[in-house]
């Protein structure tokens, strides 16, 4: 499986851009805020999913990990494929769609948004609980939860990130010196 690509852009296709890793092309379907802001010959780095088919393989990317886990998260709900999921990406931020789905609002969703009624519903319900699961274990306590989103942020896991802030001791009280600790603790193989 194609995890990440990072090369250079060769070329921008309808709604694709083809980037050249080692001299391979890898066309990929990106969000419209990538393809506005990406020109052929500019470094570009992208996580991926592979969509694999009866009839075909696609590659899609984007600029952050956080998008990619929506786009994941939208593709496990039935019935949404991953031109829908990204169609929904192209209309509504992660954001927006974050308090959408954890307030449980699907007539803001589909109002707002341009999203179907019945589609938004079904987001609404098939997500709402792994939003609210995703929240509780990304947010730690104070400072630490900041100390967390520092290491994702640096592209420790998460499970990383936590175990270790975990392992910090209880005398380090400023947030700096818990995220040096935490970094060296997390370095160590």
């Amino acid at each position: 499986m194609i995890g990440s690509l990072d090369g250079v852009v060769r070329g921008i296709i309808r709604d694709t851009v083809v980037v050249e890793v080692h001299g391979v092309g890898y066309r990929v379907s990106v969000p419209i805020g990538t393809l506005t802001g990406t020109t052929e010959g500019t470094k570009l780095f992208l996580w991926t999913h592979l969509a694999v088919r009866e009839n075909g393989q696609d590659l899609y990317g984007f600029e952050t990990r956080d998008e990619l886990q929506w786009f994941e998260l939208l593709l496990s709900v039935s019935g949404i494929g991953p031109r829908s999921a990204i169609n929904i990406m192209n209309s509504i931020d992660t954001k927006s769609l974050e308090r959408a789905i954890g307030r449980g609002d699907a007539s803001g969703l589909s109002k707002g948004f341009g999203i179907g009624k019945k589609t938004a519903e079904k987001i609404v319900l098939e997500l709402r609980e792994k939003v609210v699961a995703l929240e509780g274990s990304t947010r730690e306590s104070g400072s630490d939860g900041d100390v967390v989103d520092a290491l994702v942020g640096l592209g420790y896991s998460l499970r990383e990130a936590r175990d270790a802030v975990h392992a910090l001791p209880k005398d380090l009280d400023t947030p700096e010196a818990r995220l040096r600790e935490a970094l060296r603790h997390a370095a160590r193989p």
